[in-house]
């Protein structure tokens, strides 16, 4: 489904929509990069609590 989707915004991507379908896809781009960042982020404070209190965790 998501691939038919994508299509779909690739063959409207060249009619007037144009704008539409690149502002769409900055959106997606945008929330898919801080959900990264996020879970970037994340992982580096499970990482030190690992490091500082593995006594904890045994």
């Amino acid at each position: 489904m998501k691939q038919g989707f994508d299509v779909l915004l690739d063959l409207l991507s060249w009619t007037p929509l144009a704008g539409l379908i690149r502002g769409y896809r900055m959106e997606q781009l945008n929330q898919k990069t801080a959900e990264l960042r996020m879970s970037a982020k994340i992982d580096s404070v499970l990482d030190r609590i690992l490091k500082q209190h593995s006594d904890l965790l045994s």
